[in-house]
């Protein structure tokens, strides 16, 4: 990691924790840090994959559609059993991340463009879907697998963890990884030198896509509810984070610690404060 962004990730983090220090032991307590990671675990899981987008060149403004897209599949096609209901909802999630891919990578349309775009779609879609309304949850299963807990850390928290270090593995330890920074930093070079650019652009939009599936997933088992309003603030909050943990607007640097670094520092901010 650079230099510089591995102190800026320890900043991001020691300061808000210096200013909760300052507002009382309370915010110490184990339950209170528990729900700090609680409640940005969900977003914390789309920054994974905004990240890499952002990596590469891009962002994704769709990313709260997608959210509200895989919550309604999934709460839906309960019935037919959590797998497919997941896996049905996993699919939708990485088809609509696919497609932001191709009109960015083969159609060669703006990302703000190509992703407000199928944001507005998949909105209308699946407000359209559920006449508006939110749907109830029948089966159980979803609700109290997201919301379990492993030695007291909440499973979103552990999913989390996992998906920042294989997001950090993909940037850093692999090829592909390599390729990205470069597709980012200079595509015209990166081509010249053999990278596959509209392929590794489809498949960057694909994992961005699908994280914000697996966030939906989460949530509406949480919530016991897809909701086809929810997730409208979500590319907001996750490409500032992103931005706040380092990773640049213009593509070719970014770590998924740094972003999850910025997303803890808003979130320490917001529990301190209230």
């Amino acid at each position: 990691m650079n230099p510089l962004l591995r102190y800026r990730t320890i900043w991001l983090v020691a300061v808000p924790l210096l200013l909760g220090a300052l507002i009382g032991p309370a915010f110490w307590s184990t339950g209170n840090l528990r729900s700090v990671l609680a409640a940005i675990a969900i977003e914390g899981l789309m920054c994974v994959g905004m990240t890499i987008v952002m990596v590469a060149g891009g962002f994704d403004l769709s990313i709260g559609s997608v959210m509200a897209l895989a919550g309604v599949i999934v709460v839906s096609a309960e019935h037919w059993g959590l797998p497919a209901a997941a896996g049905l909802a996993m699919l939708a999630a990485g088809a609509v991340g696919c497609l932001n891919g191709v009109l960015v990578g083969i159609l060669r349309i703006n990302p703000f463009i190509a992703t407000l775009a199928t944001m507005i779609i998949v909105r209308a879609a699946v407000l359209t879907a559920t006449n508006a309304e939110p749907v109830s949850g029948a089966d159980l299963t979803l609700m109290e697998a997201s919301r379990a807990s492993v030695a007291g850390i909440p499973v979103t928290v552990i999913l989390l963890l996992a998906l920042t270090a294989a997001g950090h593995l993909l940037l850093t330890r692999f090829r592909i990884g390599r390729e990205i920074h470069a597709l980012g930093g200079n595509e015209a070079a990166a081509r010249s030198s053999g990278v596959a650019t509209v392929r590794l652009k489809i498949l960057c939009y694909t994992l961005c896509g699908l994280s914000a599936g697996l966030a939906g997933i989460l949530l509406a088992g949480q919530l016991n509810t897809g909701s086809p309003i929810i997730g409208e603030p979500a590319a907001l909050n996750v490409i500032t984070a992103v931005l706040l943990g380092g990773t640049s607007l213009k593509g070719g640097v970014g770590t998924a610690w740094g972003s999850l670094a910025g997303l803890l520092a808003v979130g320490i901010l917001e529990n301190a404060m209230r």
